[in-house]
């Protein structure tokens, strides 16, 4: 697969961010909208689907082409056009998740209170995808409580470096100005990006001047350039070497995205960019290097196999033989989301970009502290740090000019896609002044003495433990069960349903996999139990009813045991039964495939394989046949439940995967036949990437 780093989860990371690049084929090479659609060249695929549009006489039919030039729009991060279309299929659509995709789109475009309507009105409607809904809606109600509240940050557009295309990711080359990334009409190369109708990005240099102001940007190096994706550099401390990201090369017309470095000669020329090989695997997407103050440790984000989610942040430390094998950060920063842009500035404090931790929508600037060795107390800087569209590479400037001390503490710079830019991805300045000290008034009426202070006590507190399923043969679940032991660091995601809360918490289990936090009275609430390489699972608490005096606190305590992944491992599935000679599903298997209907919900990326395997009695060829047909009576009975059929693959295994000596010519009773009639459940991928 060499579907190559989302662009911005969209746009964002990609050929316009830069993170990483997908195809690199011309537009005008492509001519078919479905073709262009499915290789992501969504600039194109616009176009050629309002061709249709205009064509189509049906409202059906015009619903489900307006919804996919929605879908073009809203990957391009085109919100305002994507919107427009999602609201021009809906009168007419079939497909329910439409209305949650024009949600999105309205929250991206700050309708916050149209966004929680129609997010109340997909919930309505879909009953089960009320956890979906109900973080949608804490999205919109923290974005319009940020942006209400008073701040210290003043965010500007920068106009000297910004273009009418995408221009993002700045970093200082000492103090003489600012480098980005680009895709601007003076970037090398002729052919466009099919998934912008952009140029390919390069690496631009804006040489500082007085009064706030940049020059012109210029390329910054043409060695470096090229006609691919070049973009998210980071400079070695003495700025004699650089890292940087490049996507796409001269061997393959599709190509993963890596690191790249480079070095400066006397004469302040680079020389070729190398490869910088950091996983065992060439099929990882890796960019957004940072090399931290001392140079000693370099993070950068990678969609590696053990992963929590879209993308993570990895570090690695340099050594006498090189750098180490990449170190995951860890579930306090990683989340099943998109992490990436990690920046360390000289406070010690780890500065990311992520849409899996609590936000105002898209991509979310956090900052995250040292705890020993590990980073944690992850918190959202909110607005006007934080829009509701995409948020990402944030840096500080390393100097405050002598005026500006008594009125300015920081000031840096930030990328974003929000309103009011002039491109796709625009470059801002933020200033975080020095608040002046508030005139302190003395109201006699309201001074309590410590003694008349109790501590408030919680009336419902959760205590969640997670463990996991240990066998005795590690690599097989079907082996001897050896116990349940403490899943330490793994993740418990507590959500308040009722529409009343916003409670929304992560939080991570301890050396005994237990973690707690206190409830709100009169809520419900999905709890979900997840780890990496493990099944994710969720339960439905409530906190109704309670009589509990005021003085005592009432605990709901949680046990998940957790699966491990075993991919090509087959598991089977007990008590689904088919009558003689039949391949319908009986009523008494529903409640069986509805739980695996929910472990596929719980777990989007992994695609699977259901095997329907039977005795040896009757014809190869006839059994052969006939669980070929059970195989997809359960894969359609998924499908009706709402599961992607890309994720389903039935398979129908005959007589020829006995479990026992049952074969044909051998007498065996009843219960030792029906060992062989059997339903598995096997997983052939954990890196799905399409809709549930």
């Amino acid at each position: 697969m060499k579907l190559i780093f989302q662009h911005h989860i969209k746009l964002l990371l990609l050929c316009g961010l830069l993170i990483f690049a997908s195809s690199c084929r011309a537009w005008f090479e492509v001519q078919d909208a479905a073709t262009a659609y499915d290789s992501k060249e969504y600039f194109v695929a616009a176009k050629l689907y309002k061709l249709d549009y205009e064509k189509e006489k049906d409202d059906v039919e015009k619903a489900v082409l307006a919804e996919r030039i929605g879908d073009c729009y809203r990957n391009a991060n085109k919100t305002e056009e994507a919107e427009t279309w999602y609201e021009k299929a809906i009168p007419f659509a079939t497909n329910t998740e439409i209305v949650y995709k024009y949600g999105q789109m309205l929250k991206s475009n700050e309708k916050y209170d149209n966004a929680i309507q129609v997010f109340k009105e997909y919930s309505f409607s879909n009953p089960v995808e009320r956890a979906k809904a109900k973080k949608q809606i804490n999205s919109c109600i923290l974005a319009d409580k940020w942006q209400k509240e008073k701040s210290d940050f003043v965010v500007e557009a920068m106009p000297d470096l910004n273009s009418a295309y995408s221009d993002y990711a700045p970093v200082w080359l000492k103090e003489s100005g600012l480098i980005f990334t680009s895709a601007r009409e003076t970037a090398k190369g002729e052919k466009l990006y099919g998934w912008t109708g952009e140029k390919h990005s390069d690496l631009f240099f804006a040489e500082r001047q007085a009064n706030n102001r940049f020059a012109p940007p210029i390329s910054f190096s043409d060695t470096l350039n090229s006609v691919y994706n070049e973009g998210t550099l980071t400079f070695t401390p003495d700025f004699k070497s650089i890292y940087f990201t490049r996507c796409g090369s001269d061997d393959l017309i599709d190509n993963y995205c890596n690191l790249y470095y480079s070095t400066q000669n006397a004469n302040g020329n680079w020389s070729k960019a190398e490869r910088v090989p950091l996983f065992e695997s060439d099929s990882i997407n890796v960019g957004q290097p940072f090399l931290s103050p001392d140079g000693k440790i370099l993070y950068f984000s990678a969609d590696a196999p053990d992963s929590y989610g879209d993308k993570d942040i990895y570090m690695v430390k340099q050594s006498r033989d090189g750098w180490s094998y990449p170190k995951n950060l860890g579930p306090k920063i990683n989340t099943n989301g998109y992490e990436g842009f990690p920046y360390i500035h000289t406070d010690g404090k780890l500065y990311f970009s992520s849409n899996g931790h609590s936000g105002m929508g898209g991509l979310d600037i956090f900052v995250a502290e040292p705890e020993g060795k590990k980073w944690g107390n992850v918190q959202n800087l909110q607005y006007p740090i934080n829009s509701s569209a995409d948020d990402f590479s944030l840096i500080f400037q390393p100097y405050i000019l002598p005026e500006e001390m008594d009125k300015i503490k920081e000031k840096g710079y930030l990328s974003s896609t929000r309103k009011g830019g002039k491109g796709n991805d625009d470059i801002y300045q933020f200033v975080l002044t020095i608040p002046q000290e508030p005139e302190i008034v003395v109201d006699s009426s309201t001074i309590v003495s410590k003694d008349t202070i109790k501590k408030s006590i919680p009336k419902y507190v959760l205590e969640v433990e997670i463990l996991e399923n240990l066998y005795e043969d590690p690599d097989n679940p079907n082996s001897k069960n050896v116990g349940t032991f403490p899943l330490k660091n793994a993740i418990a995601e507590v959500l308040g349903l009722s529409f009343e809360s916003t409670l929304s918490e992560r939080l991570i289990t301890n050396n005994k996999g237990k973690c707690s936090i206190e409830l709100e009275e009169n809520t419900e609430y999905k709890v979900t139990a997840s780890n990496n390489a493990y099944l994710t699972q969720s339960k439905l608490i409530e906190t109704k009813g309670n009589t509990a005096a005021n003085t005592q606190t009432q605990i709901i305590r949680l046990q998940f045991i957790l699966e491990k992944i075993y991919r090509q491992q087959e598991i089977v599935i007990d008590n689904i039964y088919y009558d003689l000679d039949k391949a319908d599903i009986r009523k008494d298997a529903e409640p069986v495939l509805n739980q695996v209907a929910e472990l596929l919900k719980e777990n989007p990326n992994i695609v699977v394989e259901f095997g329907s395997h039977t005795d040896s009695r009757g014809s190869d060829r006839y059994n052969l046949n006939l669980s070929q047909e059970r195989a997809e009576s359960v894969v359609n009975y998924l499908i009706s439940q709402k599961i992607n059929p890309n994720r389903l693959v039935p398979k129908g295994y005959g007589e020829s995967n006995l479990v026992n000596d049952c074969v044909d010519g051998v007498q065996c009773s009843e219960e030792e036949h029906q060992q062989n009639r059997r339903t598995t459940f096997k997983v052939l991928s954990d890196d799905f990437r399409g809709q549930n």
